[in-house]
């Protein structure tokens, strides 16, 4: 075999190399390609708000994904936002866990919500570490439908973001985590971002991001008077 032939075989060689590379890249679930846009599963939970399922890519809250809820006051309204997910989780006999919660949730208006109380689970772990250890293994568990969690103490470094969101990709579950609207202005691997505020007698949403859909949308949806006891600091 000629240098020149050598040289035309090694060419092909890193081509396809290259190649299979780059198809390994894209078949990752968190990359998104506006390409294959129209091919994207719409295998969202339905938010239970129509208006909000409009907006988002999915049609609803994305599985296997974190979305972060930025808000600054507790008692707004940001747990009944989640309630019909919650509710379709725990009647579908899976388990829906929450990690620091800032106050006991109320539960007779949770089981009026259609929640089923015994397929809830409340945990505070000892510290930052113990925190993200859990956070993490319930949502790797398989057995988790959702994992609700509270920022407490210092932000979460980027990559134990990002692992987070892997491990809701592997086990397949809805990751919800609170943190202060100060965040927005950081980056975040987080699957969709929204910012809470209260007006009124309205919960307002700003969608700051969503992989594979638009953002900027503002929403104004009504608020659950059962569960809104006070508005508060939450951080």
């Amino acid at each position: 075999m000629s240098n020149a032939e050598n040289l035309i075989q090694n060419n092909q060689l890193d081509h396809g190399s290259r190649r299979q590379r780059i198809n390994r890249l894209l078949a990752r679930p968190d990359i998104w390609q506006a390409a294959n846009e129209q091919q994207r599963p719409r295998n969202g939970i339905t938010t239970g708000y129509p208006g909000l399922d409009a907006l988002l890519a999915g049609n609803g809250w994305p599985r296997g994904a974190t979305t972060e809820l930025l808000v600054d006051q507790s008692g707004i309204g940001e747990l009944s936002l989640l309630l019909p997910a919650l509710a379709e989780m725990t009647q579908r006999e899976q388990m829906v866990v929450l990690i620091n919660p800032p106050f006991i949730p109320y539960a007779p208006a949770l089981a009026a919500a259609g929640v089923r109380l015994e397929k809830l689970l409340i945990l505070h772990p000892r510290g930052q570490r113990d925190q993200l250890w859990a956070m993490e293994q319930t949502l790797q568990s398989g057995c988790c439908g959702a994992l609700l969690s509270w920022q407490g103490g210092p932000p979460p470094a980027d990559k134990d973001l990002r692992r987070l969101q892997v491990a809701a990709r592997e086990g397949n579950a809805m990751h919800f985590h609170f943190r202060p609207s100060s965040c927005a202005a950081s980056p975040s691997p987080a699957a969709l971002r929204l910012q809470l505020a209260s007006d009124g007698e309205q919960l307002v949403l700003q969608l700051q991001k969503q992989l594979g859909g638009a953002s900027g949308q503002r929403l104004h949806l009504a608020r659950n008077s059962d569960l809104t006891r006070r508005d508060r600091p939450l951080h």
